[in-house]
C-alpha cells in the first residue's frame, strides 16, 4: 500500500528526510541538525512544503517545494528524493501529480527542478523528461584540492591591490564594528548578484533585510567557513563566502557566492578574494572547496586558472503548465 502524506515537523521525518537525501546524494551529506535550522528560519511569507510518500508504513521517499517570491511567486522550485530500491515503480510520479494539486493554490505557471549528471539522478530525470521538462541553464560543478594548492603566485597580485588602497578583511573577525555593516554587506551582494544568470523566467529578488539577517546570523555561528570583503575606503567592492557543514563535512567548504562591483571588475579583486579566504580555509584544515558557475561566466575561467577541475554538471529543468 502506498500513501502520500503531508510534512508535520516531527523529528522522524526529518530523520527521513536527511536518510533518504543520503542515499541519494553523489557528493554531499546532510545532517538532521543542518535541515531543522534551515526549516526554522525559512520565509513563511511563501508556501513551502514536503510531502512524504510510504509504503507499506516506511517512508521511501519525499518531494519538497517552495514558491518563488515576488515577480517569481507563480513559480514552484521541487526536488525528490527516492529511496533507489524502489526505483522503477512510478513513484516519483506519485509525488509529482500530488504537488501539482497542492501548488494550485498559488496559480503556478511554471515548474523548476535541478538534476545532476551522474548515474543516481538518471531516473529523476527520465520522470522530467517524460513531463515535457526542458533544460534552461546548464552549470558547471567545481572542486579544488586545498591540501595541494600553493598561492605563492598570486602574492604580487595582492601586493598590487594593497598599493592601490583595496583592503580586504575578515566579515565575521574584523568587521562587526564597521559603521552599518550588515546593510552594506547585504546592499553589496544585491548589487553584484543582479548580474548573475539566471534560468529562464526567473528574476533576480532581494529577500527583506530581516530575512537576510537570519540566514547571516545561521552562517556565522553555524557554518562559518569563512566570509572575504574587499573595501576600498567606505566602500565594500567586492565580496566571498563560504560556507562548512561542521556536523556532516568538516573538511569540505561550498561558495554561496563572489562578486565584485562593476566599477571594480577587471582589477583582480574576484582572484584575490578567493587567494584571502583558500588561505583562511587551509588554516582552518578544510580539504576542498566546491562551486560552481556558467562556463560563459568569467568566474569559470578564474577557477580553472586556480586549479579547479569538473565535477558532474548541474542541469537546471524546466516546464510551464
Amino acid at each position: 500500500m502506498t500513501e502520500i502524506k503531508k510534512f508535520t515537523e516531527t523529528d522522524f521525518e526529518f530523520s527521513e528526510f536527511v536518510r533518504l537525501y543520503n542515499l541519494v546524494s553523489h557528493d554531499d551529506k546532510e545532517h538532521v541538525d543542518d535541515m531543522k535550522e534551515e526549516w526554522a528560519i525559512r520565509d513563511k511569507n511563501f508556501q513551502r512544503d514536503r510531502l512524504l510518500l510510504y509504503k507499506d508504513g516506511m517512508v521511501v521517499g519525499y518531494l519538497g517545494y517552495a514558491q518563488g517570491r515576488d515577480e517569481n511567486h507563480r513559480n514552484c522550485y521541487f526536488n525528490i528524493f527516492l529511496d533507489p530500491e524502489y526505483n522503477g515503480n512510478g513513484y516519483r510520479q506519485l509525488l509529482y501529480e500530488r504537488m501539482l494539486e497542492d501548488i494550485k493554490s498559488f496559480d503556478c505557471n511554471k515548474l523548476y527542478a535541478d538534476v545532476y549528471e551522474h548515474p543516481n539522478y538518471e531516473e529523476y530525470k527520465q520522470l522530467l523528461l517524460k513531463n515535457k521538462f526542458y533544460i534552461g541553464m546548464k552549470i558547471r560543478e567545481s572542486s579544488l584540492d586545498l591540501e595541494t594548492l600553493n598561492l605563492d603566485e598570486y602574492i604580487p597580485l595582492l601586493e598590487n591591490l594593497d598599493a592601490k588602497g583595496i583592503q580586504f578583511y575578515d566579515a565575521k573577525n574584523e568587521m562587526r564594528d564597521f559603521p552599518n555593516h550588515y546593510k552594506k554587506l547585504e546592499e553589496l551582494g544585491w548589487e553584484y548578484g543582479k548580474d548573475f544568470p539566471m534560468p529562464e523566467g526567473i528574476a533576480h529578488t532581494r529577500e527583506p533585510f530581516e530575512q537576510y539577517m537570519k540566514y547571516q546570523k545561521l552562517f556565522e555561528e553555524k557554518r562559518y567557513g569563512i566570509e572575504i570583503v574587499a573595501v576600498e575606503g567606505d566602500t565594500y567592492v567586492g565580496a566571498t563566502d563560504i560556507h562548512i557543514l561542521p556536523k556532516s563535512d568538516p573538511h569540505k567548504a561550498w561558495t554561496g557566492s563572489l562578486g565584485v562591483l562593476r566599477e571594480y571588475r577587471r582589477r583582480g579583486i574576484a582572484t584575490a578574494l578567493k587567494v584571502k579566504a583558500f588561505e583562511k580555509l587551509k588554516e582552518k584544515g578544510v580539504k576542498q572547496v566546491r562551486t560552481d558557475n556558467e562556463e560563459n561566466n568569467p568566474m569559470y575561467k578564474i577557477n580553472v586558472a586556480l586549479g579547479f577541475t569538473p565535477e558532474p554538471y548541474c542541469y537546471d529543468y524546466q516546464r510551464d503548465i
